[in-house]
């Protein structure tokens, strides 16, 4: 049974179609078992790191953490739902990768206060234990497009157990009797800042929220069906496009990743990052495998998640923008939504690459922290 229920994620049927009518349809989702655990990392005072210009550094921590318990699971063949938030992320575990994670996790944060010095919030709750709060969360898998499939969240459950954990004084203290099992493996942040695939165009970083829990379907649906009327399909508000896509040329940057990933500097491993970013140029721009790889990651990259609220970065004109912020502004005025949103000029990215069987997923944000700033926002208005 505790077999099974470790599998529950991997085992879910992949609804296909309209994300509308999945959104829309009850019998899409089902709930996330009870002995299951939200975790959730968060960068203190993001805001003010983002004002410094270190964005990087507070995507590497939230990135890091998405890498480090996806490096657990899939060494036992568990699949795990999990959500960027650019200045943190979310994961559904089972209990049986509980200790491991939050241990590899509090290694990770006292990694980010002793290199970086600042601090990542670490918790979690029993999904059990939300539920007996009156939340609720159901998922659904969403196979997006033929390369990317995605978690579907409904209820309050997240978000809850989300602002209990930022809220908790307590510091999560490593587990003692567990070994040392920080593997960043993976994590690749070597894009620059991305522009729009159009000069005329603008980046826009956006969360939407449902006023009434048990209401999202059908909201959601119709905000869903507003920016796809307003901006269109996916492919063409997404802010990444093989043509603007080019890595970095900064030493800090390739050295804060290091340092990250690694918790030093050696000269060894900082000229291996080197050589891998001139040999990942070469690679992208003269070899068909490469350009491929420009093309899946434009698919592979996680544009919008549904975890409680919709969270989404497009491109489109300022007129776009406008036109589907007077609607969002009616809703809002009815009762519907609350939402908050944040304008930028480039987007960025940052990455999970394997080298054993070539699974990939990128991360993205408005530049400035797009997300952070989109949340500032809807949270004065939910307040």
């Amino acid at each position: 049974m505790t077999e099974i229920n470790a599998h529950f994620y991997k085992n879910l049927f992949s609804q296909v179609g309209s994300l509308k009518q999945v959104i829309a349809t009850k019998s899409c989702f089902t709930n996330v078992p009870d002995s299951w655990h939200i975790v959730v990392t968060d960068v203190e005072n993001s805001t003010a790191i983002f004002e410094k210009g270190d964005q990087q550094l507070v995507h590497l921590a939230a990135t890091g953490s998405i890498v480090a318990c996806l490096n657990i699971a899939r060494a036992q063949g568990i699949e795990i739902p999990f959500f960027f938030g650019g200045d943190g992320a979310t994961l559904l575990i089972p209990d049986s990768l509980k200790d491991t994670c939050l241990h590899a996790l509090s290694l990770h944060r006292e990694r980010c206060a002793l290199n970086f010095n600042f601090h990542l919030r670490v918790g979690s709750r029993q999904v059990r234990q939300i539920k007996q709060q009156g939340a609720t969360i159901q998922i659904a898998k969403y196979k997006r497009n033929e390369l990317h499939t995605m978690p579907l969240v409904l209820g309050s459950g997240l978000k809850i157990a989300e602002q209990q954990i930022k809220d908790t004084i307590k510091q999560l203290e490593p587990h003692t009797n567990q070994p040392f099992n920080l593997n960043l493996n993976g994590m690749e942040c070597k894009w620059d800042k991305i522009k729009p695939p159009e000069e005329t165009q603008e980046v826009l970083s956006l969360i939407i929220h449902a006023v009434n829990e048990y209401e999202q379907p059908p909201v959601f649906s119709e905000v869903l069906a507003l920016i796809d009327t307003i901006y269109g399909s996916d492919k063409s508000r997404n802010p990444i496009s093989t043509a603007r896509l080019h890595m970095v040329n900064s030493v800090q940057q390739l050295r804060n990743e290091v340092q990250m990933n690694v918790g030093n500097v050696p000269v060894v491993a900082l000229l291996q990052s080197l050589l891998r970013s001139v040999v990942g140029r070469f690679f992208v721009s003269y070899t068909s495998d490469g350009k491929q790889y420009l093309r899946d990651m434009v698919n592979l990259t996680e544009t919008l998640m549904i975890d409680g609220s919709i969270n989404t970065v497009i491109t489109g004109t300022a007129q776009q923008r406008m036109d589907l912020l007077d609607k969002l502004t009616a809703l809002e005025d009815k009762g519907t939504v609350n939402y908050g949103y944040h304008i930028s000029q480039r987007s960025v990215i940052s990455c999970y690459v394997t080298a054993t069987d070539d699974y990939h997923i990128h991360f993205l944000d408005g530049e400035d922290g797009g997300y952070t700033r989109a949340s500032k926002i809807l949270k004065k208005k939910v307040a």
